[in-house]
């Protein structure tokens, strides 16, 4: 119990990476769907990326002022989300092509 109670503030870090990952790759998901019904599909894609950036690098940017070691645990978790996400995306891809 001792060791849990101690390391509790790395596995929230690995937490946050998971939900910067949620909202990083879940909101170029939904600009991607966004882009055939956009009128100037340029800007959308560049006011996503700066949407998603900036929040984004500046809680990574915290997370290496508080802890560097809270930086190095919450790639893995942003990251697991792009793989599970990519997985996911491909399948949706495949489900769909597969039915036209």
């Amino acid at each position: 119990m001792m060791m849990l109670e101690a390391n509790w503030p790395y596995i929230a870090a690995f937490g946050g990476g998971v939900g910067l990952g949620l909202f990083y790759f879940g909101g170029l998901w939904l600009t991607v769907k966004k882009i055939p019904r956009s009128s100037n599909p340029k800007q959308l894609l560049v006011w996503s990326a700066v949407g998603r950036l900036a929040p984004t690098l500046l809680a990574l940017f915290f997370a290496v002022r508080i802890d560097p070691g809270f930086f190095v645990v919450m790639l893995p978790g942003f990251f697991a989300v792009r793989h599970v996400m990519t997985r996911r995306v491909a399948h949706i891809s495949r489900e769909q092509t597969d039915a036209a």
